[in-house]
């Protein structure tokens, strides 16, 4: 896949003395849904053919999720034009400002399944497999108890957040924050997912919970219920997609995916508690910059300049789709760059193959943009919209320069780097000042994100080679 370099050759072996963990691999066999595998982290071994198979197989193995992801927006786009030509330009306002709300308070939930890959993932390969279950059913326990806090919190000050963000549906604000608290559940099981490398598995749970929060969505804001209706598709989709997930795990136990391998000291297979919080909080904070970077031109805008938000929203919403593509193939990005790490190589033919599937939807919207944006808009939304159409050019190009830091930052995440938060926060710094220098002014604004996203884009992509050319010991 690419034609980047393959693995890079492992470190000497370390002395029994060393203060690092020895991590031994194990060799895996099939299970009932699992993916079938021969090498010890779930990929063929090396052959005379070397990089063109890894190639081929990541390829068949990223095929389903891009294909998945492929549907799952495209349902998105459909409801979203169906929505914008039933409410009014005000009331299409703000369901865009609910769904940016949704991604913001979700991208922590999406955090914490990094952490979930990465130590299900260690655990899979230093044969501690049987410690997962327990686990996982610890993180669910305190997950329930947040989405009961945050949904008390969000009924006492849905008024303040009101008023404070200009968006005029208290219930649609309760609804949305709970739904994007309840997102961290379904992550923790989307994380047990892709550590086990069921990606045809996760393929359908995407399936499953974009389809059916599409209907509702739908059937809601046709049955009169606005912006709150579609909050309560996300709430939805949402449960639904946990449920599924939840089911798909007790039929195939993380337990059954490898063979007792080696026997392992626990002391030096398993990681020290500080340092798996440390990176679950990197996680966090790295992530929810993201979710940041992706809507707040949405929310700034729309305090600045409520008439405009409907205009502004109708560009966005084709423009970001290709940050929920990115963030798809992140699902199987993540867990090769984890589990090769495990291994001191890395994974720069899954980048580039995940790159090469993300630049063809990016290049037909920016063609489309480029050469056409008024006739796009008025087919999609309609002659109302029109007023920011201008802007969609460099907003589809901000967003692509974004959907590629955060397949980015997935990697640097995965192969346990930490110096991709830096200039996340530099670039939210910098993109908040500018944003309100703007005024709500659709093509200022556009122009503005799009001169912080190129920028992060290139640092994060200097920083995935640099981790490439010089790797991390296990640790």
């Amino acid at each position: 896949m690419g034609s980047l370099a393959g693995s890079v050759p492992p470190r000497p072996p370390r002395t029994a003395t060393s203060s690092e963990p020895i991590v031994r691999p194990v060799s895996p066999a099939s299970s009932p849904g699992a993916p079938v595998v021969a090498g010890a982290d779930g990929h063929a071994p090396a052959s005379p053919s070397g990089g063109a198979e890894r190639s081929s197989q990541a390829v068949r193995e990223a095929t389903p999720l891009a294909f998945a992801g492929f549907v799952a927006n495209a349902a998105n786009v459909l409801v979203t034009l169906a929505v914008a030509r039933i409410l009014s330009t005000t009331g299409y306002g703000t369901q865009a400002q609910l769904v940016a709300i949704f991604f913001v308070v979700s991208m922590p939930g999406s955090a914490l399944l990094v952490g979930i890959v990465r130590r299900a993932t260690r655990w899979r390969t230093t044969g501690h497999t049987e410690l997962i279950p327990a686990w996982a059913r610890r993180i669910r326990r305190v997950g329930l108890m947040v989405v009961a806090v945050v949904a008390v919190l969000a009924t006492l000050l849905c008024g303040v957040l009101s008023t404070q963000l200009s968006v005029d549906d208290r219930a649609g604000i309760v609804v949305v924050l709970v739904a994007g608290a309840a997102w961290g559940l379904l992550c923790v099981d989307r994380g047990l997912l892709q550590a086990q490398h069921a990606y045809r598995g996760l393929a359908v749970n995407l399936l499953i919970e974009g389809g059916l929060r599409s209907v509702l969505t739908v059937v809601l804001v046709f049955a009169g219920m606005g912006s709150t209706g579609v909050a309560l598709g996300l709430l939805i989709g949402v449960a639904s997609g946990d449920v599924h997930a939840r089911w798909y795990l007790s039929r195939h136990p993380a337990g059954r995916a490898l063979e007792p391998g080696p026997p392992v000291p626990p002391a030096l297979a398993l990681p020290r508690e500080r340092r798996l919080v440390t990176d679950v909080g990197i996680a966090l904070l790295a992530l929810g910059l993201l979710g940041l970077l992706q809507n707040v031109d949405v929310v700034i805008l729309g305090r600045e300049r409520p008439s405009a938000t409907g205009a502004y929203a109708a560009i966005s919403v084709a423009s970001k789709a290709l940050v929920f593509a990115a963030l798809v193939l992140s699902s199987f990005l993540l867990p090769e760059a984890a589990s090769r790490r495990d291994k001191g190589e890395h994974a720069l033919r899954q980048l580039g193959g995940t790159l090469a599937i993300f630049a063809v939807p990016a290049a037909l919207l920016l063609g489309l943009a480029v050469l056409a944006p008024e006739f796009l808009i008025k087919l999609a939304f309609g002659a109302r919209y029109l007023s920011a159409a201008h802007a969609l050019w460099p907003l589809a190009l901000a967003m692509t320069c974004l959907g590629a830091t955060v397949l980015f930052t997935h990697y640097l995440l995965g192969a346990g780097h930490r110096r991709a938060v830096l200039a996340l926060l530099v670039g939210t710094a910098v993109i908040i000042p500018l944003l309100l220098a703007a005024d709500g002014d659709p093509r200022a604004t556009a122009e503005a994100d799009l001169a912080v996203q190129a920028t992060l884009a290139a640092v994060t992509g200097g920083l995935v080679l640099l981790a490439a050319l010089r790797p991390r010991r296990v640790s």
